[in-house]
């Protein structure tokens, strides 16, 4: 299955402008991209919206910015890129990807072992999971039909009690 969103790394317009893209952060759908790349032949970081696929319409949305039809960078100042913090951004789709692909594979095995389960807790081994980080997990995890019932922070670890098709 294809991506619900315009992927960061297919964005290289305009053509001849966009060179050496690396992805540095890619929030998936209704997020943010982060990118180093060569604009130009300088170096420089770029941001973008990835847009989403409309789960009524089954439209994609392409994000922002946009040209001429096409998703493109919108390149960030030497200003704005000195006061970003990449380190914590990096590790936060560290940590999202780790607990979104570990439900996942647990609820696959849940499923093989039970055809009637419809539920599991989950423990990740951070504690303390910032409110915004739980919400880009249950919208990915919803995409996968799975649910997240509730979150509980217990100290150094976070509970998560997950419901699924």
């Amino acid at each position: 299955m294809g991506k619900s969103y315009v992927d960061p790394a297919t964005v290289l317009s305009p053509r001849g402008s966009v060179n050496n893209l690396e992805i540095i952060y890619d929030g998936g759908a209704d997020s943010f991209s982060l990118a180093k790349l060569d604009w130009d032949g300088k170096p420089a970081h770029g941001i973008r919206w990835n847009g989403y696929t409309d789960q009524k319409t089954g439209k994609m949305h392409k994000g922002s910015p946009i040209s001429t039809g096409y998703p493109v960078w919108l390149i960030l100042p030497t200003e704005v890129v000195e006061a970003i913090d990449f380190d914590k951004i990096t590790s936060r789709q560290t940590l999202n990807q780790r607990v979104i692909s570990d439900i996942k594979k647990l609820v696959n095995l849940k499923k093989a072992e039970d055809p009637d389960a419809f539920a599991l807790v989950y423990e990740a081994d951070a504690g303390g999971i910032d409110e915004s980080v739980v919400e880009e997990i249950r919208k990915a995890l919803a995409a996968e039909s799975i649910n997240v019932i509730s979150v509980k922070d217990k100290g150094e670890t976070t509970i998560f009690n997950v419901a699924f098709a």
